[in-house]
């Protein structure tokens, strides 16, 4: 018997095409420095960050280029590159407190780069919708959803895209009517049973 492989699996479709594609990324670098009309973040260095004394300085200057940077943009055109999904029975009674997670995650990731922001938080009847602009963040959610409240997340990336789809299910409590588990016992008699003879 031969050990040759007549058979080859092919895992290409799970790469994406284009995984660092994004639509909405600079195609060509400003010259200098640039700021963001709307939110005032600065372009420099090849990146954004916040700076509030320079952003003051920059939008105060005619040399420097005025332009929407691509968060504004995603927000603008309504284009989220992340969703989270909250499904829990006791959301109405923990909402304001979820809500502060939200805020203190998206303040965390806006620290390191401007462009992770929750677009909107939206109610469908019992659940809660955060949309965002980049799919980290929508992980970043997921997961201090479940190290602070428990629950399940669940994480589904899009083949083609840069979306992810994070759906966290709360922990539910445990009903009284559950059924409790037989104990065994001892049949009546003492003789296990047994009839005597």
């Amino acid at each position: 018997m031969s050990t040759k492989l007549t058979k080859r699996y092919d895992t290409s479709y799970k790469k994406k095409e284009h995984p660092q594609h994004d639509p909405y990324a600079m195609r060509k670098a400003p010259k200098g420095p640039a700021i963001c009309r709307k939110c005032l973040a600065i372009y420099a260095d090849k990146r954004w960050h916040f700076d509030e004394v320079r952003a003051a300085k920059l939008a105060a200057s005619p040399r420097t280029q005025k332009l929407v940077c691509p968060a504004c943009q995603k927000v603008k055109d309504d284009y989220p590159e992340g969703t989270v999904t909250l499904k829990w029975s006791s959301l109405p009674d923990y909402e304001d407190e979820i809500r502060g997670l939200i805020a203190n995650v998206e303040k965390r990731a806006l620290s390191v780069n401007p462009l992770d922001r929750v677009m909107k938080i939206v109610k469908r009847k019992k659940d809660l919708e955060v949309q965002t602009t980049k799919d980290r963040l929508a992980q970043r959610l997921g997961r201090a959803l479940v190290r602070s409240y428990k629950g399940k997340a669940a994480y589904m990336w899009a083949h083609r895209d840069m979306m992810l789809r994070v759906t966290w299910e709360g922990p539910e409590a445990k009903s009284k009517t559950q059924a409790k588990p037989k104990s065994k016992t001892k049949p009546k008699g003492g003789t296990g049973g047994r009839s005597k003879t």
